[in-house]
């Protein structure tokens, strides 16, 4: 009875750890990746580019994306900072398929993805690559998480998101893959 006892009081104890790590989709995002997990790819040194790669690959179900930071059997960690000629690179080693986009497509290619279901990592500020989230047409809401404060998603109109995606210079890169799965949806039946 005792060791049943201290059993249950350790498993109610752990619940609302369990429980704050547990995150509903948001239904304004594209992108499903909890706060605990966007967590691992906290920008440590640079690598921006390679963390907003990797949360789209734990998103979309990419290993080899997902673990770009990491030394891995998909290759060596990739740490720094990257143009589009390195990411290309990695990318080819690691047979990871990318649409890899410069110039002036990039807001078309960004309003597809998120409409697709997927992320996008995206130049947005100076020399800075962050995580597109999500887009809201009808609010004209862009949904975007900067890996240098993985734990939120920040919010911007159209025009302060066109700053912040044309102040890094006009490049992204999206996952060549199929998105998340579905997210069931609950329908009352009878």
């Amino acid at each position: 009875m005792y060791v049943l006892r201290s059993l249950l009081v350790s498993v109610v104890s752990l619940m609302p750890h369990v429980a704050a790590a547990i995150e509903p989709p948001n239904p304004r995002l594209a992108f499903d990746v909890p706060v605990e997990i966007r967590k691992w790819f906290r920008n440590p040194n640079g690598s921006c580019c390679q963390c907003s790669i990797g949360m789209c690959g734990v998103d979309q179900n990419v290993p080899a994306a997902a673990t770009l930071l990491w030394d891995t059997q998909y290759g060596p960690r990739e740490r720094g900072g990257s143009g589009p000629s390195r990411i290309a690179r990695y990318c080819r080693e690691r047979d990871i398929r990318v649409y890899n986009i410069t110039g002036t497509s990039t807001f078309e290619w960004m309003k597809w993805a998120a409409r697709n279901g997927r992320g996008a990592a995206i130049g947005a500020g100076s020399a800075h690559f962050q995580t597109l989230c999500g887009y809201d047409p009808a609010a004209g809401k862009w949904y975007v998480c900067n890996n240098n404060s993985p734990t939120r998603i920040d919010e911007y109109d159209e025009a302060g998101f066109r700053r912040l995606h044309l102040a890094s210079g006009q490049w992204i890169v999206v996952l060549d893959y199929p998105p998340h799965p579905v997210r069931p949806q609950y329908v009352k039946w009878w």
